[in-house]
């Protein structure tokens, strides 16, 4: 079975792969905010199938698999309307909703979704994609670090300072 079927298969269906070294981010996973679902908490906990634990552990497919409606979403009516992916094709980036987002993100996790929207618009989805692996990647496994918490959830792992 090829990778990119057993990804399907996990991103889909929340099956835990025994014994897979590593998911791939893919393209589908980075949000029209910028933000890279692949290495969300919600996400890294449904995809490597951890049990969902009201109040510790949510689950999350990811905002474009899902199509979430979040506030960034309803606040744009041209994402609304499908009428762009990325918020940097708007004029107005960032907007009052994606500023402070990005703000809190910073100020949280040390990552920002304006940096990543402007690699994304500067040097292409897949270098962003790459560079993303590179720096979220867990050295001891392979899979990646949660933004959230500096967690690898395959190996349990924490991301050094």
């Amino acid at each position: 079975m090829s990778v990119d079927l057993i990804w399907q298969s996990v991103k889909f269906s929340g099956v835990h792969v025994q014994g897979m070294k590593s998911l791939r981010i893919t393209s589908d996973l980075i949000a029209p905010c910028g933000m890279n679902c692949g290495i969300c908490k919600a996400y890294l906990a449904f995809s490597r199938g951890l049990s969902a634990k009201r109040g510790s552990v949510t689950h999350c497919s990811g905002c474009r698999i899902r199509n979430k409606n979040c506030y960034i979403k309803r606040g744009c009516k041209r994402l609304l309307k499908n009428e762009t992916q990325f918020c940097f094709d708007c004029e107005q980036m960032p907007c009052e909703n994606l500023d402070r987002l990005d703000r809190r993100y910073r100020m949280r996790y040390s990552m920002s979704m304006v940096d990543n929207l402007k690699e994304i618009k500067n040097t292409g989805l897949s270098v962003f994609l790459e560079n993303q692996k590179k720096k979220y990647e867990c050295s001891s496994c392979g899979d990646v670090f949660s933004v959230h918490d500096g967690k690898c959830y395959s190996c349990g792992k924490v991301m050094e300072k």
